[in-house]
């Protein structure tokens, strides 16, 4: 399920340049005020896959600023009492337990949060359409989303010879595994095992969440975006983006993923796992949150 937030502010302010962590800490935050208990088990642990690697199974997305901003030593807004400054992200988990406490969480915050040290109200929040990945010579529909009350009536069909992805401000993040002590290797499309450890992570997702093996096929992705170019929203992009890793306060570390489109065919069931965990590493960090590219 997907869920949209939307926040406002009556007032100029800014937001950092690396707001991940900060709306990380916002989600954990809602789940707190719902159940601690589980807001703290899943913060420190998550869902176990075979012992020795844990999984979030939430997403999120980059922020997406409703009304122009500019660069300064962050995102810098104006807003006012009359013309509110609005900017939004999205979260997608499989989970429901985490979309109740989610949005339970919500609605017993109150209406105003801190994101960073900037103050905003929650002005919206939405339900959207689930994604439904079937077989059919038609191509994807769009349908309108619903408020949050309960899942969307509608949904939003999806077929696989024809789902083109882009992240949402939300670099897909693949790290080759090292002995300990080396250096992290950042890899990207076109270098050597990208693909195979993208669906290998996708592949553990699945086990953990339905707590079975996976027997399907995996999938197969074309980032070769010459080929993208009749889809207006693809044909500017930034390529890679970085952000910093926060622990306890303290930068732990700065990862790099990519922002490149990409298509993807083959194993309807690991497409949903990307869609509703996300696709690639650090999902819960704000990393691999995906949306169909709108065809024009």
């Amino acid at each position: 399920m997907r869920i949209k937030i939307t926040l406002s502010s009556d007032k100029p302010g800014t937001i950092n340049f690396n707001y991940q962590h900060q709306i990380q800490g916002i989600i954990y935050q809602f789940l707190a005020m719902s159940d601690p208990d589980y807001s703290a088990w899943l913060h420190k642990q998550g869902f176990v896959y075979r012992g020795d690697k844990n999984f979030k199974l939430f997403v999120f997305s980059g922020i997406t600023f409703h009304s122009p901003i500019k660069i300064a030593d962050g995102f810098a807004f104006k807003g006012t009492p009359s013309n509110l400054f609005n900017l939004s992200f999205q979260i997608a988990s499989p989970v429901n337990q985490f979309i109740q406490h989610l949005i339970d969480g919500i609605f017993k915050e109150g209406q105003e949060i801190k994101l960073g040290r900037q103050c905003l109200n929650v002005h919206r929040v939405e339900t959207l359409p689930e994604y439904r990945i079937q077989n059919s010579e038609d191509r994807r529909q769009n349908i309108c989303g619903s408020d949050i009350g309960g899942f969307p009536p509608d949904s939003c069909i999806l077929t696989p010879e024809f789902l083109i992805f882009k992240p949402l401000e939300s670099p897909i993040f693949i790290k080759k595994p090292m002995p300990k002590g080396e250096r992290d290797i950042y890899l990207f499309p076109g270098d050597k095992n990208y693909e195979e450890f993208l669906n290998q992570n996708l592949i553990h997702k699945f086990e953990t969440l339905y707590g079975k093996p996976y027997e399907g096929e995996t999938l197969k992705f074309d980032f070769q975006f010459e080929q993208l170019e009749r889809f207006n929203r693809l044909k500017r992009f930034k390529p890679v983006k970085s952000f910093k890793v926060y622990k306890n306060g303290i930068v732990a570390d700065e990862i790099k993923g990519t922002l490149q489109p990409f298509t993807v065919t083959g194993s309807k069931e690991l497409i949903k796992i990307g869609l509703d965990c996300g696709f690639g590493q650090n999902n819960s960090m704000g990393c691999g949150y995906v949306e169909p590219a709108q065809i024009s």
